[in-house]
């Protein structure tokens, strides 16, 4: 089983609000990886498989280590714990089997500002993504929830392997 790239990676050339991978290969195991830079105080990415924006994704998610907290009947898994200006940086995997749930971790950090004195933010996400009729994951896209936006540059890569 080796990993490879799959679908076209999206860095932005000018600032915006969503990045999207749209020619993935149906895989069995896959990982997305995004790096976000917002341009002002208000930039929080969340994850979304397919264009689909129904309510059709569940999570159970932890931030710093805090309480777990769920949301079901939802339209995206949430990226990123707070809404910031610092560099954010997502690691998600995925498994999508057909006739399935997929079923997602992820891993958002960011920065909280610049230096030494500033302790990053993370979060644990698990979730789910349920499609009806069931789909397999042929597109990603991180979407800007804040008010600001993300700066060229902002990157989302994929990787998947069977």
């Amino acid at each position: 089983m080796a990993w490879a790239k799959n679908g076209t990676p999206n860095t932005l050339g000018s600032a915006g609000d969503a990045l999207e991978i749209t020619d993935l290969t149906a895989k069995q195991f896959n990982q997305f990886l995004f790096h976000g830079l917002p341009v002002g105080s208000t930039a929080y990415g969340h994850l979304r498989f397919n264009a689909n924006s129904n309510n059709v994704y569940a999570q159970r998610y932890s931030d710093n280590g805090a309480g777990e907290s769920t949301t079901t009947s939802i339209s995206n898994i949430y990226g990123n714990a707070n809404s910031t200006s610092a560099d954010q940086f997502d690691v998600w995997y995925v498994i999508s089997i057909s006739g399935e749930e997929k079923l997602i971790i992820g891993f958002p950090v960011d920065s909280n500002g610049s230096g030494a004195t500033n302790v990053p933010n993370r979060r644990e996400i698990v979730g789910k993504f349920v499609p009806s009729p069931d789909a397999d994951i042929t597109a990603v896209e991180q979407d800007n929830q804040g008010t600001s936006d993300w700066d060229t540059n902002t990157n989302l890569s994929a990787i998947g392997t069977d």
